[in-house]
């Protein structure tokens, strides 16, 4: 989310697509109530008339997956009747931005496609530069090459009559949509956004949520109170998930994942590290170097140095596609042997669910670690199954619910907030770092006595909270230290390159700081 759930109070017009939040995310519908009591316009895009849709003041049907021709017609409707925020989109957007003349857009395709290749040759999208190799702007917007320009000429075919017959929304309620959410371009008004698994749970998924944030910024509604895209979770923790790195292109702090061909840490930060020429640029990400040399010290704590380069060559280094699609499709082929599963059911949420059950029929282990035993752990139990053919050995490792652990979760809003223990787990169920500081710890003493190929990422790895590690303790390395004082840091603009700072993700430096925990 760009903005916190209590935000949309202040929202002028709030468009629900890909969501029926009064019945999926009701906290954050006592803030669409709030902003409705003070004037705010409610619309509703859905397939289905949800409790949502009966609370909005327009109600637009579209039929499923054609979220991007709908979202495409307000942008024209925007464009056709100047509608946009013309200062917002020339300050505070790439809008006024030349491109190469050389750009086109045919039957489909960018230019630079390669049909042998199945790929685009980009150069041609790429910006026009001045001597001093700065991007070339038109603050005017006349020339035809700006990207505004370019952008209405490519929104241009999706007229009002042409959304209704691929959409299936009646032309006079589109129309309605279009005009009440492009009034928020206007001064002193904005409009929200708010988007859950009906938007981004399809193959396009990604393109649904950027035509949304096309619209936003025409509109200038991003950065604005009652403004941004609003994305609703499903669980508490979503957020703290991502930004600890649950997804594989990434490491902690939204630090790229090291490719193959980063083969050094010099390498790496020249890869990464944004380079501007444009002194008015903020370019925060210029700190890459101290961010990541900082969380390389959390890792592997003294075995870090500069003599080798704070222990880069440690880190794994990805070449290929290993998300959770692409996981489940090679187990399905053999290549992997165990598999780790910690509160998720894939057997049941996954977007195919059939063929991963099939894939988990190749593994030699399984271990499921959740409250109950879950369909993926009993896969084997399927009517599909044959269970005296398969393998794998399941392991049903009985864990803590949120009110049996304490630490710390970040919410929607991206707040890291701390929760604390209520009760004790039932029986033998343990919390999560529990099992994973015994998993790593017992994986350390194994390495220690039979060695390995490569045993010394392991060895040299800097997780000595014993059997029972404090979240506390854990919290406050993910804080990071002043490691010539031994302080906790107070905040990440104190982080640096030279080795002297750690953390173990650069975004919570300041969360556990020397004033106490910030996030209780």
């Amino acid at each position: 989310m760009t903005n916190h759930w209590i935000d949309i109070r202040n929202s002028d017009c709030i468009m629900i697509i890909g969501s029926n939040a009064a019945e999926n995310h009701p906290i954050s519908f006592k803030w669409v109530t709030k902003a409705i009591d003070k004037g705010a316009t409610l619309i509703s895009v859905d397939p289905r008339f949800t409790r949502t849709s009966s609370k909005a003041h327009i109600y637009a049907p579209i039929r499923s997956g054609t979220d991007i021709a709908f979202i495409g017609g307000i942008i024209n409707y925007c464009f056709s009747n100047k509608l946009y925020n013309k200062e917002y989109v020339v300050n505070y957007t790439n809008g006024a931005h030349l491109i190469n003349s050389g750009y086109k857009l045919n039957d489909g395709l960018f230019s630079g496609f390669s049909r042998g290749k199945r790929a685009y040759d980009k150069s041609s999208w790429q910006y026009q530069k001045g001597a001093d190799g700065i991007p070339k702007r038109d603050p005017s917007l006349r020339d035809e090459n700006c990207v505004l320009n370019l952008m209405k000429k490519h929104y241009s075919r999706y007229t009002p009559e042409m959304v209704s017959k691929v959409a299936g929304c009646p032309k006079d309620v589109f129309l309605k949509v279009a005009k009440a959410y492009c009034d928020t371009g206007k001064k002193g008004k904005v409009g929200t956004i708010m988007y859950a698994m009906g938007t981004t749970q399809h193959t396009h998924g990604t393109q649904n949520v950027r035509s949304y944030a096309l619209l936003q910024l025409l509109l200038g509604n991003i950065g604005l109170a009652g403004g941004g895209i609003n994305a609703l979770r499903g669980e508490s923790n979503v957020q703290g998930s991502t930004d600890h790195c649950l997804l594989f292109h990434i490491i902690p702090g939204y630090l790229k994942t090291p490719r193959a061909d980063n083969v050094s840490l010099k390498a790496y930060l020249e890869k990464w590290t944004p380079k501007s020429k444009d002194a008015k640029s903020v370019n925060y990400w210029k700190n890459l170097p101290k961010f990541t040399v900082s969380l390389l010290k959390a890792f592997f704590g003294k075995a870090a140095t500069n003599a080798n380069d704070f222990a880069y060559a440690y880190l794994p280094k990805i070449e290929g596609n290993y998300s959770h699609i692409a996981m489940f499709e090679k187990m399905y082929e053999g290549g992997i042997k165990g598999l780790f599963i910690l509160g998720q059911n894939p057997a049941v949420a996954g977007p195919n669910a059939r063929m991963e059950k099939k894939a988990m029929e190749n593994l030699d282990w399984l271990v499921a670690a959740d409250l109950w035993s879950t369909e993926t752990a009993n896969f084997w139990k399927g009517p599909e199954a044959n269970a005296k053919k398969i393998k794998t050995e399941v392991f049903l490792l009985p864990a803590a619910s949120s009110v049996e652990k304490e630490g710390s979760i970040t919410n929607s809003g991206r707040w890291g907030q701390w929760r604390y223990k209520a009760v004790n787990p039932p029986g033998d169920a343990k919390e999560d770092l529990y099992i994973l500081s015994g998993v790593f710890t017992r994986l350390k003493n194994l390495y220690k006595k039979k060695g390995g190929k490569y045993p010394d990422p392991i060895l040299d790895c800097a997780w000595n909270y014993g059997e029972h590690p404090d979240p506390h303790m854990v919290a406050k390395e993910i804080n990071g230290y002043d490691l010539k004082t031994g302080k906790l840091l107070a905040n990440f603009t104190k982080l640096k390159s030279d080795g002297t700072t750690s953390s173990g993700n650069w975004l919570y430096s300041g969360s556990y700081n020397e004033d106490g925990n910030m996030m209780a």
